[in-house]
């Protein structure tokens, strides 16, 4: 999706022995800045409409909290085994990130050349994190005590929007606005990284720095298939609203765990098979597409995804 360069959150260190630095310079070296980057859908939401990136079923989409636990980022050169690696895992807030960025890493004496491999983690918060301002140290316990990989909380909106019987579309009640508070214990390692062109890793210039960034998206829950590359998806947020069993304007993970995936996800709307799992619930839909969040410069992919 289409992201704003003044949206941004940097994860900057130096190359320290302590944070794992092989040598592997030969000659010429440079700087490696990893940033980290929320996704226009975040701070912006998504709008209805027929456009590719918009919201098909009518509704539109509002964040007022996005929070992330994310470190761990690493680089290797397959040609010679070369390595980087900073361990640092920090919580972040998404949503009120400043326009200049969380600036938490910066790799200095790196060698000139192309790293072909990059990775990072969205990992479970555990006790001992830190993180930067704005984001709060409550923020942090919050999601230590969840032990949070990813938490959310929004709502979507629709003028004539109904809530239906999950299974009984005839089954309806008015529903104009539904709220969801999820967190998610879903922390994934995404490696093998490429850019939207299929660039795979990046290259540092001698005596220059190179910008990376990893981009965490807002709008994979929404999507009508579980994407493995690029994001060629319609986006539809109605179960949300059908999902909320008890119509108090809330749709609750313990709702999500109770509906059936084929009663809000219809095959001829949906392709859940690229999962990797079994998706036998909404909560389970949710899950997956968590696992799936962790995209490269913008709309790039980090296609070797792994449970953590």
């Amino acid at each position: 999706m289409n992201r704003s360069p003044l949206v941004s959150l940097s994860v900057v260190v130096l190359c320290l022995g302590a944070f794992g630095c092989s040598d592997g310079t030969e000659g010429a070296t440079g700087t490696l800045q990893v940033f980290v980057e929320p996704e226009d859908s975040i701070p912006g939401g998504l709008v209805p409409g027929d456009g590719p990136e918009d919201i098909q079923d009518g509704w539109s989409v509002t964040y007022d909290r996005f929070l992330v636990t994310i470190g761990n980022v690493r680089a290797t050169r397959t040609e010679t085994g070369a390595t980087l690696s900073d361990p640092t895992v920090r919580v972040l807030d998404l949503q009120h990130a400043p326009a200049g960025g969380y600036v938490i890493t910066e790799l200095t004496d790196v060698a000139a050349a192309r790293w072909d491999r990059f990775g990072f983690d969205l990992a479970h918060a555990r006790a001992g994190l830190g993180t930067l301002p704005p984001t709060t140290q409550a923020d942090v316990d919050f999601m230590i005590q969840g032990g949070y990989s990813l938490y959310f909380e929004g709502s979507i909106e629709k003028a004539d929007g109904q809530s239906c019987k999950p299974g009984d579309p005839t089954d309806c009640a008015p529903a104009t606005n539904v709220s969801f508070r999820w967190g998610l214990a879903a922390g994934t390692a995404f490696d093998d990284c490429a850019t939207e062109d299929g660039i795979v890793g990046f290259a540092v210039p001698e005596g220059g720095a190179v910008q990376v960034k990893p981009t965490i998206h807002g709008d994979h829950w929404f999507f009508d298939n579980i994407t493995a590359g690029a994001e060629l998806t319609k986006r539809y947020a109605q179960y949300v609203a059908d999902c909320d069993l008890d119509r108090d304007g809330e749709t609750t993970l313990d709702e999500l765990q109770a509906v059936q995936a084929a009663d809000v996800f219809p095959a001829v709307t949906y392709d859940l098979g690229g999962a990797g799992v079994p998706i036998q619930t909404a909560y389970d839909y949710v899950m997956a597409q968590a696992r799936t969040l962790g995209d490269y410069q913008g709309d790039g992919e980090c296609p070797t995804r792994t449970p953590l």
